[in-house]
């Protein structure tokens, strides 16, 4: 038992000693790289001001102008966009007759009635088991449908 516990115990207790040796920054590496492979350029003569003269933003402004082609960006009209097709396919899926054994059978099928009153018209909404007799009726009306 007791060798069991040494036996784990030493590799748990070497373990951040390796871990730092094995983080420690190699010096014999070249220069760092930039992302693209382009090697670093050597450090550039100390710089008067910490902001370009007017004239220099100016110039490199038109220089990348002159680069860019006359249309770079397409127009609206010119771009397909997704949304008119899931307005489509939302407005598709709702007018598809759902399944008169399926979860809202009665979706085309109004499943309430008014009653007018002299003190006002009252909504009364059913479901469930009261709901039967409008799901009769869209059977009989084909509001619903048997087949897929």
């Amino acid at each position: 038992m007791k060798a069991r516990f040494l036996t784990i115990l030493v590799p748990l207790a070497t373990a951040p000693a390796l871990l730092v040796h094995a983080d420690a920054p190699d010096a014999r590496k070249p220069a760092p790289y930039d992302s693209f492979g382009i090697p670093a350029a050597a450090p550039a003569a100390p710089v008067s001001g910490a902001r370009p003269s007017d004239e220099a933003i100016k110039a490199a402004v038109r220089a990348t102008l002159d680069d860019m082609p006359l249309r770079a960006v397409p127009g609206a009209g010119d771009v397909l966009s997704s949304r008119p097709y899931r307005e489509f396919a939302r407005k598709f899926s709702e007018a598809k007759k759902p399944h008169c054994l399926g979860p809202d059978p009665l979706k085309h099928q109004p499943r309430s009635f008014v009653a007018k009153t002299p003190l006002g018209d009252y909504v009364f909404g059913v479901g469930g088991l009261y709901a039967a007799p409008f799901w009769a009726a869209a059977i009989l009306r084909g509001k619903c449908s048997w087949t897929r």
